[in-house]
């Protein structure tokens, strides 16, 4: 099975992953709402939604938000907090055909790079670009690849996490392409092995797919606190685009 489909349904995704910090979201989608002054009749799609985290905190500031996932746990948990102007939906990324309906799309929180094809990668961009409104915002939150790549091929990075007395075992390596985090979970007597996979794409990636469809590059920043990004040194890419056509 694809290791995004087997892994984000898994219970011990949402095990390992279920105190993600929620201030962090807070932070960075109310100093992103600062930067792009929306209008109140904005439209936003979240892509890649997870359990909505962000989702929610821009529908708390009295704007529509839609989330897309592929995950059908994470959006049972996102769908307890839907409401009128916030909906839920199960959808691949690269399957939907949304024309002309949002203000904003966002993809945060390195929710990009999980296909072996790049052509996929490229997909969702022409998509993404469809689904926006005139000088629409397209907002993508990404590891920051220069960064990693500085770590030598082969290092492993080991962690270990005891949560409700489940062992996790992480190993943290890259071959230069993918970066990988093979998680092994020990659950009383039984054992099981996940494996997360995510391209390295750096900014000039990026920006040969936004000049494919002709996004306007018009802000980088490298951390949620919208500080500028440095190449080999911030945690983060965070590359806003606009649709000017």
């Amino acid at each position: 099975m694809i290791w995004y489909k087997n892994w984000f349904d898994s219970k011990y995704y949402h095990i390992l992953y279920k105190n993600r910090n929620q201030k962090e979201a807070q932070l960075f989608i109310e100093n992103l709402l600062k930067l792009i002054k929306p209008k109140k009749n904005f439209n936003f799609l979240d892509i890649g939604c997870g359990t909505g985290r962000h989702a929610i905190q821009i529908n708390k500031k009295g704007f529509k938000v839609d989330g897309i996932d592929l995950s059908k746990k994470s959006l049972n948990k996102a769908e307890v907090f839907a409401n009128k102007n916030l909906n839920f939906y199960h959808t691949d990324m690269r399957n939907i055909k949304y024309a002309n309906q949002y203000h904003v799309v966002l993809n945060l929180f390195t929710s990009f790079g999980y296909f072996d094809d790049k052509n996929d990668d490229t997909l969702v961009f022409q998509n993404i670009y469809k689904a926006l409104k005139k000088n629409g915002y397209f907002i993508i939150d990404f590891l920051n690849a220069n960064k990693i790549l500085k770590t030598a091929n082969k290092k492993i990075i080991k962690e270990e996490k005891k949560i409700n007395n489940i062992l996790f075992k992480i190993n943290k390596y890259h071959d230069g392409y993918f970066v990988y985090k093979k998680i092994m979970i020990i659950d009383k007597n039984e054992q099981y092995i996940f494996t997360e996979k995510v391209r390295l794409i750096k900014k000039e990636v990026f920006i040969k797919y936004q000049k494919k469809i002709n996004f306007d590059l018009k802000s980088v920043f490298g951390d949620y606190n919208l500080n500028p990004y440095k190449s080999e040194s911030s945690d983060r890419l965070i590359l806003i685009f606009q649709k000017n056509h």
